[in-house]
């Protein structure tokens, strides 16, 4: 035997022991903490037990398919240097197509660049180069980002410009490719630097290194308010950086925050648009009322009233001001936690310790709140129905108390484009309907139903409303998905699927109603992709109804991310669901997959403690990241340290129910609202109230 792959196969089983050892036992994905016992190693890995998978596979007869699963482990839980033995050896044999062993190659130049060694990546780079040319698809792009970097690191930088250049032609969505192509610029095109630097921006939050270099940028250019803004959100994310700080301080004296800009100067101010006229839903009695929780917290609301209305005491009834159209009033906090509702000029009204609701004399009327949009108190926002004010002790709840369909006219454009295919707003409105009923006093215990963000759904209120998406709900009115209980049915959706979506109790531990499913322009999967098939099926783009052009994002149906280990420390330490400091961070394990390869749970590996996360905690402490759907990969520093961790993803949310993208793609191609919802809810039925 090839004593490399001696040299692989103990290398893979002293880390499994050592993991072991350590106290990280084989066990089930399923949170159960039982004993691993597969004969199966894509079961095994797919249940949390990967040590037990790379023992089931690492055997002196293991055929190429099976070399290939070991080789994508070793890749995830960042041994390099042991895939590229089994890498070297698979080369070599004699059973692998010239397209295989070229594939091969390729992968193995790929693995010299994450170890860091450029020399062998750069000697391996002509050998590939003939057969690359031919791939004008993700694989050519990596081709070119990796050749860019061994290029970069080397000091040769017009061929590295223009190998980032390439690589960007071929696949854009790679925030490091427009990063390092602005380090090389923005010395002789400082203007074509800031754009690929805002481009990283935009494509990904969690890059902090990209902010410094776009302030000093801005500052050149004397937009200091620009960098300003970059170099707080930079001071904050990285506290102990001495130029960030010394820059900041310049920034603010050149540029303060006006007094104007102040959020409770801002809500102060008085209203001058009128709240618009509208045409009330239809009434169906069995959809009922909703109560939506438009923000908690409130130091300050303002409204202004479309029509006549009363404020009440929401106890009683008794009528505490009667107010006029366009009348506008504050409502604000006292130091006994009650309310203050004054009006203008500071006219007093009247204080309460109580619940207070408005009312509106004519349902054709609207308002316009200032003091709801989180971080926003730029942005007002224009809602049909009533309002209550819940006094707290931690500041005021504002409820909307609306009907259902006025409710659904301005949820579903806050979902969809109302330019999307009428089938696909049916669809939305049929599944947003479901779900709010179903969730419906959810958060009875906070004075509201459900919230009017994500958290929930989406609602803008009647600034988001168009002749379309009022069609679509008008057009299902009454009409609910339900589920095998009999109850209606919680219609999970989100924006796109990457392809495949997951079942509810995989991922969430609880509520079975919901299945996986498969895009139907995709074969079937009726069971777990092997490792290496599940690694570049997201790192590959197949045609799917997710990612038909008009009605998807490409980064949202394919995705990558590289993250620094400290801000993957900094999330975990700061997300109150896990709230734990790993310390140094040596590598990132997932323990456990659904069908779709979405990841359950995940285990980070630390000099201080192991820490597991799980659900969708792992998209935000991963660094921000679009779905639990990728795969990982360590790209190490000169040092020996982890200098970023790679996520190749696919997929935008938590990827369970309906496909927002899938839904309007489908319906483009002539899918009817019915036949779209029975593909995502496949044991749910229809009921007409």
């Amino acid at each position: 035997m090839h004593i490399k792959r001696i040299a692989a196969i103990f290398l893979t089983i002293a880390f499994a022991l050592c993991l072991s050892a350590c106290g990280s036992v084989f066990r089930s994905g399923d949170g159960t903490g039982r004993a691993c016992a597969h004969t199966c190693p894509v079961e095994a890995y797919y249940d949390g037990c990967l040590e037990e998978a790379i023992l089931l596979l690492s055997r002196p007869d293991a055929e190429p398919l099976q070399k290939r699963q070991l080789i994508a482990l070793l890749w995830e839980i960042g041994e390099n240097t042991a895939a590229l033995n089994l890498l070297e050896e698979l080369a070599a044999d004699t059973r692998l197509s010239e397209d295989e062993k070229n594939e091969t190659l390729l992968d193995m130049f790929i693995t010299y660049v994450f170890l860091g060694d450029y020399t062998q990546a750069a000697s391996m780079r002509s050998t590939i180069e003939t057969f690359v040319r031919r791939l004008e698809n993700r694989r050519g792009a990596d081709f070119y980002f990796y050749s860019a970097l061994v290029y970069h690191e080397t000091g040769d930088l017009v061929r590295a410009e223009a190998a980032y250049r390439r690589s960007l032609e071929l696949y854009r969505f790679r925030a490091l490719a427009w990063y390092r192509l602005g380090t090389i610029i923005q010395g002789k095109n400082p203007r074509e630097a800031e754009t690929a630097y805002q481009t990283v921006w935009n494509e990904d939050k969690a890059f902090n290194q990209v902010l410094l270099p776009l302030a000093r940028l801005l500052i050149a250019r004397d937009e200091w308010a620009q960098a300003r803004d970059f170099l707080s959100i930079a001071d904050a994310r990285t506290p102990d950086d001495p130029e960030i700080k010394s820059l900041l301080d310049q920034a603010m004296r050149r540029a303060p925050v006006p007094v104007s800009s102040n959020g409770l100067n801002i809500i102060r101010r008085q209203i001058t648009a009128n709240p618009p006229r509208v045409r009330p839903a239809p009434v169906n009695e069995g959809e009922g009322i909703m109560r939506i929780g438009l923000n908690v917290n409130r130091e300050l609301v303002s409204v202004k009233a479309g029509g006549a209305f009363t404020l009440k005491n929401s106890q009683t009834g008794t009528v505490l001001h009667n107010g006029a159209a366009r009348e506008q009033f504050w409502v604000s906090k006292n130091d006994d936690g009650g309310l203050v509702f004054y009006g203008l000029n500071n006219r007093g009204l009247f204080n309460s310790s109580e619940t207070v609701r408005y009312e509106l004399e004519s349902n054709q009327d609207t308002s316009i709140i200032a003091g709801i949009v989180s971080g926003s108190p730029e942005i007002n926002r224009t809602y049909r129905g009533h309002l209550e004010f819940i006094p707290q002790t931690t500041g005021i709840t504002v409820v909307n108390i609306v009907k259902m369909g006025d409710y659904l006219y301005g949820v579903v454009p806050s979902e969809l484009p109302a330019s999307w295919p009428p089938a696909a707003l049916q669809a939305q409105a049929i599944a947003s309907r479901s779900y709010a009923m179903a969730y419906r006093g959810n958060f009875a215990d906070r004075g509201f139903d459900i919230w009017s963000t994500a958290h929930s759904q989406a609602y803008n209120g009647v600034g988001s409303e168009h002749a379309n998406t009022t069609a679509a709900v008008d057009a299902t009115t009454g009409k609910i998905l339900v589920g095998e209980n009999g109850n209606v049915l919680a219609a999970y959706y989100s924006a796109n699927h990457g392809g495949h979506s997951e079942d509810s109790l995989v991922m969430w531990g609880r509520d079975a109603s919901m299945q996986a499913v498969t895009d139907v322009m995709l074969p079937p999967r009726t069971s777990p992709l092997p490792p290496d098939a599940l690694f570049r099926w997201i790192g590959s783009s197949p045609e799917s109804f997710s990612n038909i052009p008009g009605f998807s994002f490409s980064n949202a149906y394919r995705w990558e991310r590289w993250v620094q280990p400290e801000e993957i420390r900094r999330r975990l330490i700061s997300d109150r669901r896990v709230s734990q400091d790993p310390g140094e961070i040596r590598r990132i394990i997932t323990r456990g997959r659904g069908i779709s390869g979405r990841i359950v749970e995940l285990e980070v590996q630390g000099s201080e403690r192991n820490v597991r996360v799980r659900g969708d905690a792992i998209w935000f402490t991963m660094g921000g990241l679009r779905s639990s759907l990728f795969s990982i990969r360590s790209m190490i520093a000169p040092d020996g340290s982890i200098k970023y961790f790679c996520f190749q993803g696919a997929g935008y949310g938590h990827g369970i129910g309906l496909d927002q993208h899938a839904t309007a793609g489908k319906a483009s191609r002539g899918y009817s609202a019915e036949e779209i919802l029975r593909h995502f809810y496949p044991r749910a039925t229809f009921r007409q109230l």
